[in-house]
């Protein structure tokens, strides 16, 4: 709990598929990464003939123009538009603005970031070495993903003598994140590394063999079907439920009551499941509170409503046992989209940082996609933890910014450039980038600000970060 901070608190958690690959026959392909690129013409066919490519939903759109201002526009689809009472609490949807950041588009200023924060940091973070970042992308023969194919790394080594360094399961846009100095740490000087694709349909696996000379590790699986859009979304939500969460809370459970409504509406083939996990520290009425993955969007509704928040104490919480919750979950397994939204202000205890890391790679390895959430008062471990997690799952930051007037003020994060759209429609398109396969981009009348120069996610020039935060 934040020092100086009011007596409610929450965090959420959503579920998402996993780090990111995609896989090939027979060789290597130019890469078209869900990151960088587009895919086929007719990629799209799934989605309701008034929700293709130019409806305003693939670029990003909240099914309708919102203008700056949080007066609200009216909602062509069900649930409340911005600005408006949800769930008649008398607390308003749509308000809160946040930012997000994909440091795998940003690799450079990821590093740097890490790097000052090892350089100065005197406890509180773990121990993370990036050495090379390879991004596996998976798809079949006419360009499309192939998600939930199970992705293992190994060393090349002679004979039997190879070692496997990392399984994780593609995710939606068949991508998946390899790090060398985290999955292959201990085993020594490696120049040579297999791929092996295995299906999730049961087919042959595929196995190719790479070096990090090339980054982008494209494995086309002949024979296998798009998995877009996938039949099922497992959306998770993780909550830090102290009394620092206190000036956003009621705030955050509208957004979020909110916008499952509106996916539910919006993406009616697809099954949907929701869970919830709050969570406080040691000695507080309790550590971790869960509510499993259910099909009732009103169950759901109505565990996270009853939710407040109290306790804490300290700045610190029980982060590694909160994220040991989720991974207890009952995950949906195969080419699923597994979301996690993680909504928090604070860092795990110093002496359980290293422990807090362990159990994101372990949701890393059953394929569960992390956005963290960070809300006022993240300090530089929060961030630290909330931005390597995001990048190993192949996910975004998201941070809560000042311009909606709502709580505490908010700590401008570590990053060159982003823009500011209202919470609601960033988490909206997040969770329709998972269910399309593909990257969504915010519309010009979402923007509310703009920092630095990025495009389409990019930083296109850096500015000093003291600069960035000049500015907010």
């Amino acid at each position: 709990m934040r020092p100086n901070s009011k007596s409610l608190s929450v965090l959420i958690l959503c579920a998402s598929g996993g780090l990111l690959l995609l896989a090939g026959c027979g060789g290597f392909a130019l890469p078209m990464s869900p990151l960088s690129g587009g895919f086929d013409d007719g990629y799209y066919d799934w989605l309701p003939p008034d929700e293709g490519a130019g409806s305003g939903l693939l670029d990003g759109d909240d099914s309708g123009k919102v203008e700056p201002d949080t007066s609200g526009a009216a909602e062509t689809t069900p649930g409340a538009a911005l600005g408006e009472d949800s769930g008649g609490t008398g607390i308003q949807a749509g308000l809160l603005t946040a930012g997000t950041f994909d440091d795998n588009l940003n690799l450079d200023v990821f590093r740097t970031f890490i790097g000052d924060m090892q350089q100065q940091a005197t406890g509180g973070i773990p121990s993370v070495n990036l050495g090379q970042r390879a991004l596996i992308t998976v798809k079949n023969e006419a360009g499309n993903p192939v998600g939930g194919a199970m992705v293992t790394i190994a060393t090349a080594g002679p004979g039997d003598s190879s070692s496997s360094l990392l399984s994780v399961p593609t995710s939606t846009d068949g991508v998946a994140v390899f790090v060398s100095g985290i999955d292959a740490a201990g085993a020594g000087e490696v120049n040579q590394f297999t791929v092996t694709v295995a299906p999730s349909d049961g087919a042959d696996p595929l196995t190719v063999t790479t070096d990090l000379t090339n980054l982008d590790w494209t494995i086309v699986v002949p024979g296998q079907d798009a998995t877009v859009p996938p039949p099922q979304l497992d959306l998770a939500f993780v909550i830090d439920c102290t009394g620092s969460m206190g000036d956003e809370l009621e705030y955050l459970k509208a957004e979020v009551s909110n916008i499952v409504d509106t996916v539910a509406a919006r993406f009616p083939t697809i099954a949907l499941r929701y869970a919830l996990v709050c969570y406080r520290d040691e000695g507080d009425e309790y550590v971790t509170r869960s509510f499993d993955f259910t099909d009732s969007l009103q169950d759901f509704q109505t565990s996270i409503s009853l939710q407040s928040s109290m306790g804490g104490g300290d700045y610190p919480e029980a982060v590694h046992k909160a994220l040991q919750a989720v991974r207890e979950l009952s995950w949906t397994s195969g080419p699923v989209a597994r979301v996690l939204f993680w909504f928090a202000d604070a860092p795990p205890h110093a002496e359980y940082a290293q422990v807090a890391f362990e159990k994101v790679l372990g949701l890393r390895a059953s394929g569960v996609r992390i956005y963290p959430v960070a809300a006022s008062g993240v300090a530089d471990e929060a961030e630290f933890l909330m931005r390597t997690t995001a990048m190993l799952t192949g996910a975004e930051y998201v941070f809560l910014t000042d311009d909606s007037g709502i709580g505490n003020p908010h700590a401008a994060p570590h990053i060159p450039c982003y823009v500011v759209q209202h919470l609601k429609q960033v988490l909206i398109r997040l969770i329709t980038s998972e269910l399309a396969g593909q990257r969504q981009y915010p519309t010009a009348e979402q923007i509310l600000r703009t920092v630095g120069n990025p495009v389409d996610g990019v930083c296109a020039t850096t500015q000093p970060v003291d600069q960035q935060q000049e500015q907010q």
